[in-house]
């Protein structure tokens, strides 16, 4: 069942944001703005590339004793996944950020052995316990010195309230001043298991997710590590501001009430006589969108301007009707669209042309 959704204001809605793209076959990614925060959470599907061995295990008999059941299967990761998925990340995290954001290692277990049939577990408890700090570089150091021993990495924790199986959480937090936090995971949902075996006929489905929280996504640090990964940003950004763009476009030209709204939203300074205003010029003269919005972009910086200036309440103080239209004038100049703005009688040109030559000069 939906729940009731409670309506917020203006500024909360532009802030809250949520979607989604698919960069290729294997990597996606969703953003999610809320409050202060940010979230970009990417994620790498790896059950179609790597192979999980999976056997029973002791959950029947153990679970009775442990206090946090572990899953009926024992599943080993191949040990690639490790080498040619997270460590070039860790890689990049270095190369963007500096050399000293190591992430600490939070879990992970190793399969120690000679075969898949013939080995022993060791997991970052055995190095905490003599309060040794595990890292991610750490890891990686002693994977490449021990790499004929070890067979992959093991399910590491199984967390029975949201079903997902862990095998491997490393993290650090205050990476930048933007960004809180940078988290790597590598876990399997069992909510997704029927859509692994359907598709690639795999009782696991195994995926890397990095996940990053900041203040903010509209970061040059955020950006270039993102093009590390070979996430094209910019692409996304663009793609989707478009099609919004567009989108809004058509909805405000077919009804003036959503364009009312529109400037009203975006440029905060223009209070309501001054958006109705705007509006009824653009309707009496029949001018396209982006001439309203361009229109509303001007007086928004010539009212914010003002309140700097004179130490005035911008948005308590309605426009001119000579100063919108000098705005409409210059808009369509500015855009290049050939019309002779129509105003009202009362309108002096004088005021118009003086009004043009502070918009122009701002």
């Amino acid at each position: 069942m939906r729940r009731r959704q409670i309506r917020s204001n203006g500024a909360e809605n532009k802030r809250k944001e949520k979607y989604r793209a698919v960069v290729d076959d294997n990597t996606s990614l969703s953003i999610y703005d809320k409050g202060d925060r940010s979230y970009c959470i990417i994620r790498r599907d790896l059950a179609k590339e790597y192979d999980i061995e999976v056997q029973a295990s002791e959950a029947p008999i153990i679970n009775k004793i442990l206090s946090d059941p572990d899953p009926y299967e024992s599943s080993l990761a191949d040990v690639k996944i490790l080498e040619e998925e997270v460590f070039p990340v860790a890689d990049a995290i270095k190369t963007v950020f500096g050399e000293t954001k190591e992430l600490d290692l939070f879990a992970i277990k190793l399969a120690i052995g000679g075969s898949k049939n013939d080995y022993v577990s060791i997991d970052e408890t055995d190095l905490k316990k003599y309060d040794v700090k595990p890292t991610l570089g750490g890891l990686m150091d002693f994977i490449k010195e021990n790499k004929e021993s070890i067979l992959g990495f093991l399910d590491r924790e199984y967390i029975n309230e949201e079903g997902n199986v862990i095998y491997l959480s490393s993290g650090k937090k205050s990476i930048t001043d933007n960004i809180y936090s940078l988290k790597l995971k590598i876990l399997a949902s069992m909510q997704q298991r029927g859509f692994f075996l359907q598709q690639e006929h795999k009782y696991y489905g195994p995926q890397l997710y990095i996940i990053i929280e900041s203040k903010t996504t509209d970061d040059d640090k955020l950006f270039a590590f993102l093009k590390e990964l070979e996430i094209d940003w910019e692409l996304i950004f663009f793609r989707r501001r478009l099609a919004i763009h567009d989108w809004t476009e058509i909805e405000c030209e077919k009804n003036s009430e959503n364009l009312k709204n529109y400037l009203r939203t975006k440029h905060e300074t223009l209070n309501y006589f001054d958006v109705n205003n705007i509006t009824r010029l653009v309707i009496k003269n029949n001018l396209p969108f982006i001439v309203a919005d361009k229109m509303a972009s001007l007086l928004y910086q010539m009212k914010s301007d003002r309140s700097v200036q004179f130490q005035e309440d911008s948005y308590s103080i309605t426009l001119k009707k000579a100063e919108i239209a000098a705005a409409a004038r210059l808009a369509c100049a500015y855009l290049g669209i050939q019309t002779e703005v129509e105003f009202d009688q009362d309108i002096s040109m004088a005021d118009i042309l003086k009004y043009e030559e502070e918009l122009t000069n701002m």
